[in-house]
């Protein structure tokens, strides 16, 4: 019980930063640097399949892909919280909400666990299924999935949910707390989300650590968490997910 309130707690709190900002802010912030258009992260250079939207070069293994930054975890008593994100306040993040191109690809974010013998009991997830307090219809229930992997991708924890109680929010946007059975865990792993093209995640726009990715459920690749900007480039971006242990 002490662990569930405090992990609860905790990301509550991060719960009404972001509350505060969305009351005066769109839901969708940042969207001047973003372009409508397709995607232009990296991909596989063979034929993509119908539903990946653009054709993209090859992937690359992470520690190929980019020299990561990894913020230092923050502590809270025993806890520990692990975010890959520039660890800005949520209320000042330069934020937008985006879905991945395809139906199979999630979003995802690499971790390191901090030191031997660290065991994971929450999971936290900015996000927003779009709904907010001046919609004149009321929330539809949308599926959602988060897992967790290890570092050859092996599947160990997934949760299935409906957003309602979790990323339904007046305000526009909340953070959802899943909170787990202790796992203990070893050297690197991932968080992965996937909204099924209707619960966009909060992506950082600003300083990027290079440790979010897109993967690919078919071939266990990862690819470039970036978006297209109206200038044809990409902006590599933080996807707001964190790791809450002991």
């Amino acid at each position: 019980m002490g662990r569930t309130v405090f992990v609860i707690a905790f990301l509550c709190c991060a719960t009404l930063c972001f509350s505060a900002l969305a009351a005066n802010q769109p839901i969708q912030l940042g969207m001047n640097q973003i372009s409508q258009g397709n995607y232009g992260f990296n991909g596989p250079t063979t034929n993509p399949p119908a539903s990946t939207p653009v054709a993209v070069a090859a992937p690359v293994s992470a520690s190929a892909m980019h020299v990561p930054v990894t913020p230092a975890p923050v502590s809270y008593g025993n806890y520990t919280v692990l975010q890959q994100d520039s660890g800005t306040n949520l209320t000042i993040m330069d934020l937008t909400f985006t879905n991945s191109p395809a139906y199979n690809w999630e979003q995802a974010v690499e971790f390191k666990i901090p030191r031997p013998g660290w065991i994971l009991e929450g999971i936290s997830v900015l996000a927003t299924d779009s709904w907010n307090a001046s919609s004149e219809k009321q929330p539809t229930s949308l599926p959602f999935n988060i897992e967790v992997r290890d570092e050859k991708f092996s599947l160990l924890y997934t949760y299935e949910g409906i957003q309602l109680p979790y990323f339904t929010n007046s305000k526009g946007a909340k953070i959802a707390t899943i909170d787990i059975s202790p796992m203990p865990l070893n050297g690197t792993f991932y968080i992965c989300f996937n909204g099924y093209g209707a619960i966009p995640l909060a992506a950082e726009l600003q300083n990027a650590t290079g440790n979010s990715y897109y993967y690919d459920e078919r071939t266990a690749q990862l690819y470039s968490g970036v978006l297209p900007s109206k200038n044809k480039q990409t902006i590599p971006v933080n996807w707001i997910i964190r790791a809450v242990g002991i």
